[in-house]
């Protein structure tokens, strides 16, 4: 619903602050967090699956994860890294 992707932008927006992603990585969590896999955000957004993955792996070391699952949930959850 409208306000159910209201919450999650403004969940993420919290999330890119406290974890310092850019810009980009924050449209990408959205688009991870909204269920788009790599391929479907590459494709919208223009670039290469490879420079999505290098940004997923940026992420991962922002977030102290090693997947797309638990990256979303730390997002989502602003667990901070330990």
């Amino acid at each position: 619903s409208f306000d159910d992707e209201i919450l999650l932008q403004r969940r993420l927006r919290r999330a890119a602050k406290v974890f310092a992603l850019s810009p980009a990585q924050l449209d990408l969590a959205e688009r991870l967090a909204s269920g788009n896999d790599l391929r479907a955000a590459a494709e919208n957004l223009g670039v290469s699956v490879n420079t999505l993955r290098t940004q997923v792996r940026r992420m991962f070391e922002k977030t102290n994860t090693n997947n797309q699952a638990a990256l979303v949930s730390r997002l989502l959850s602003l667990q901070a890294p330990r």
